[in-house]
């Protein structure tokens, strides 16, 4: 009975994920909407690419030698791994933008479950959870690039835009950020499923790539990005033809399990991803994670950004 009650419940969700991500995207952007039925098909990204008439032996970088706050990133290196592998893991911030960016997150409202009326401090959780009469699983702060100059420095260093403009193989355009905590503590697989901590890939664009980057510690307890190496450029047909969040199992009996990839570091640490991998963050269970993300594109469909209306948040008194 209680297995009954669980498929139902996985079904009942993949079927509101679907009529949401269609609702969405006839009432706010077609375009958007045309890109998601499209882009997980390996043939509608290479009719993209060529459309787009890009190569990267045509397109050179105006990125590289302008000033970075990075040490010199090695781009060939990072490039070719992020083509073969689906990441690259050599990217490391300063202490002092890691205090900076942890700063603004303390001292800034974070939104519970991403609800623009569920803001609240970072100590205020227990408190903002006792209001809402439920569980809050994940914190996320908005107009980040503008409320934080060190956000806004990442999104225009120099050597993430080589990286992007390189790997993308024309002038990267950012989509977004996204800066968020992952709280610690049990979840079900609903709060897993709606919080992207079970195995899925993204469709932001025909062509995308992600920064991340550890404002905590983080470890095996503490909420670790898993990603699949490899999927990015080959998946199983039924995880294209039907895109949902899948089981630990089902990833690991047709990706095997050397190819899982379980990224640990210390604050500062840093990584880039093609989101067409399949990945997931890591339930934290022992310890709180923040997590800055940074998106570029080949277009802006205005959806993947962290803009809201100042007037539209509500904080907890």
């Amino acid at each position: 009975m209680t297995a009954k009650l669980i498929n139902f419940s996985t079904m009942w969700s993949q079927i509101y994920d679907h009529c949401y991500e269609n609702y969405k995207g006839l009432t706010k952007n077609p375009k958007w909407l045309l890109m998601r039925k499209m882009s997980r098909f390996q043939s509608g990204r290479t009719v993209m690419r060529y459309l787009s008439h890009s190569s990267a032996k045509s397109y050179q970088s105006p990125f590289i030698g302008r000033d970075s706050v990075f040490n010199q990133i090695d781009i060939d290196k990072a490039v070719t791994q992020l083509k073969t592998e689906g990441f690259y893991t050599g990217l490391k911030l300063s202490k002092e933008l890691v205090q900076e960016i942890f700063e603004f997150a303390s001292s800034n409202p974070c939104y519970g479950n991403r609800k623009s009326n569920l803001g609240f401090y970072y100590h205020q959780k227990k408190q903002a959870e006792i209001q809402a009469a439920k569980d809050i699983k994940v914190g996320c702060y908005f107009n980040t690039a503008q409320l934080c100059p060190a956000i806004y420095k990442l999104q225009n260093d120099s050597q993430l835009l080589a990286i992007a403009s390189r790997y993308l193989e024309q002038e990267p355009i950012h989509q977004g950020n996204q800066l968020w905590w992952s709280f610690a503590g049990e979840s079900s697989d609903w709060e897993r499923r709606q919080t992207a901590q079970m195995f899925h890939y993204d469709l932001d664009d025909y062509r995308f790539l992600k920064f991340f980057f550890y404002l905590t510690d983080v470890d095996s307890h503490s909420g670790p990005h898993i990603c699949i190496r490899g999927s990015h450029k080959h998946k199983k047909f039924s995880h294209v033809l039907l895109r949902k969040r899948e089981t630990d199992k089902d990833i690991i009996d047709y990706y095997g399990e050397e190819s899982l990839v379980t990224i640990c570091g210390q604050a500062g640490f840093g990584f880039a991803e093609d989101p067409l991998c399949f990945h997931k963050g890591l339930t934290p269970t022992h310890k709180d994670r923040l997590l800055l993300q940074i998106e570029f594109a080949t277009t802006d469909y205005g959806m993947q950004n962290d803009y809201r209306d100042i007037s539209a948040l509500q904080v907890l008194n």
